[in-house]
C-alpha cells in the first residue's frame, strides 16, 4: 500500500528568525550562528521528505530537485542516489549520469554507492559526451548561461556548447562539442590581474564621483521612514501567514497516520490527506514569498538609511544644486553602463 510521507512545514520560530534577520535585527544572532549545522541538517531532512512525497506522486523532476537540495545542504549518499533515480525516471539522463560521476567521486569507497554509480554510468555514459575541466586557480563554471557546479559532467552529443570559467582576475571561454562516448579534457588558465596604477594616481572620474557621493545624499528621510513602515507591515503579514501555515500541520499528520493505518476503503482518507497537503503547501509558498519580500524591502530600507538618506535636515544651497546639475552630464556614460547591466 502506498504510504504518504508527511512534509514538515516551516516552523514559526525559524520563520521569525529569518524575517528579523532580513530587516537587520541582530538580537540573538550569536545564538543562531552557534547551530548552523543543525539548521542545515533539519532543512536537508525537510527537502528529502518533500522529494520523497514528489517521487511517490510521480513528479520525478520536482523530486530530483528536492533531493539535490537536500544533498547540497547536508551531503549524503542516499540523497544523491535518490536524485539520480528521480532524474532517470524524468528522463533527464545527462544530469543523472553527471550525478553518478559525483556519487562515485564522493562515496566510491562505500560499496553500495560505488556499485550504484558504476551501474548508472555503464548504462548512460556511452550516450553522452563527457567533459573534464581543470583550472590552474579556483574558478566557477558557466555552461550555456547556467552555473555548472561540477567540473566533470556530461553533455548532449552533436551540439556546440559555450563553457565559461570565471576567476578573480577575469574569465576564459571555449566552445565545446563532442560525440557520444567521447571524453573532452578542457584546461583553463586564469587571466593575469590588471596592472596596478602608480601610487597617488587617480582618474578624474574617480575624484568627481567621490566628491558627489560625499557631498550629496539624494533621499529625504520620509522615503526611508515609508520603507521601514512597509517592512513592518510585511513582517506582521509574514508572521500571521506562518501561524496560519503551521495551524494545519497537526491535522495533516493525523490524516496521514489515519491513512497509513487504513487497510480497506481508504479512498476518503487518501483524498483528505492529499487535500490537506495541497492546502498546506500553498500556504507555505505564500509564507516563503512573504519572507523574501520582507527581506528585500528590509535590506533596501537599511541601505537607503545608511548610504542614501540625508538625515541632517538642512536644505541644500541653490549653488550646490546648480553645480550638481552641471556635473551630471559628465556621468552620462556611467549611467548608460548601469542601464546596460540590468
Amino acid at each position: 500500500m502506498r504510504r504518504l510521507i508527511a512534509a514538515t512545514h516551516t516552523s514559526l520560530a525559524v520563520l521569525v528568525v529569518l524575517t528579523l534577520a532580513g530587516v537587520g535585527i541582530s538580537a540573538g544572532a550569536s545564538t543562531a550562528r552557534a547551530q548552523p549545522d543543525a539548521r542545515k541538517r533539519q532543512a536537508a531532512a525537510e527537502a528529502y521528505d518533500r522529494g520523497t512525497a514528489a517521487y511517490l506522486d510521480a513528479s520525478y523532476g520536482e523530486a530530483a530537485q528536492w533531493f539535490e537540495t537536500a544533498n547540497r545542504m547536508a551531503p549524503a549518499a542516499p540523497a544523491l542516489m535518490q536524485a539520480i533515480r528521480s532524474h532517470q525516471r524524468a528522463e533527464n539522463f545527462a544530469r543523472a549520469a553527471t550525478l553518478a560521476l559525483r556519487l562515485g567521486e564522493q562515496y566510491g569507497a562505500d560499496a553500495a554507492a560505488g556499485e550504484y554509480s558504476k551501474n548508472v554510468l555503464a548504462d548512460l555514459a556511452g550516450q553522452f559526451t563527457r567533459v573534464d575541466v581543470s583550472c590552474d586557480q579556483e574558478c566557477k563554471l558557466d555552461l550555456d548561461g547556467k552555473l555548472q557546479e561540477f567540473h566533470s559532467f556530461f553533455l548532449e552529443p552533436g551540439h556546440e556548447h559555450q563553457l565559461v570559467a570565471t576567476f578573480e582576475t577575469g574569465s576564459r571561454s571555449e566552445s565545446i562539442a563532442g560525440q557520444a562516448g567521447e571524453t573532452r579534457a578542457i584546461q583553463f588558465e586564469a587571466p593575469p590581474p590588471p596592472p596596478t596604477p602608480p601610487p597617488g594616481e587617480t582618474t578624474t572620474e574617480t575624484t568627481a564621483t567621490t566628491a558627489v557621493d560625499v557631498k550629496h545624499k539624494p533621499l529625504r528621510p520620509v522615503i526611508t521612514i515609508i520603507g521601514a513602515a512597509l517592512t513592518g507591515a510585511l513582517l506582521a503579514a509574514t508572521i500571521v501567514s506562518g501561524i496560519d501555515t503551521n495551524a494545519g500541520v497537526n491535522d495533516y499528520k493525523k490524516a496521514v497516520a489515519d491513512y497509513n493505518a487504513c487497510h480497506s476503503n481508504c479512498t476518503a482518507k487518501d483524498n483528505l490527506a492529499h487535500k490537506l497537503y495541497s492546502d498546506g503547501h500553498g500556504k507555505e509558498i505564500r509564507t516563503n514569498m512573504l519572507i523574501g519580500a520582507t527581506a528585500v524591502v528590509g535590506v533596501t530600507t537599511a541601505v537607503f538609511a545608511l548610504f542614501l538618506t540625508d538625515w541632517s535636515g538642512k536644505k541644500k544651497p541653490a549653488r550646490l544644486e546648480t553645480a550638481a546639475l552641471r556635473i551630471a552630464p559628465l556621468y552620462g556614460g556611467a549611467m548608460g553602463v548601469l542601464e546596460g547591466s540590468f
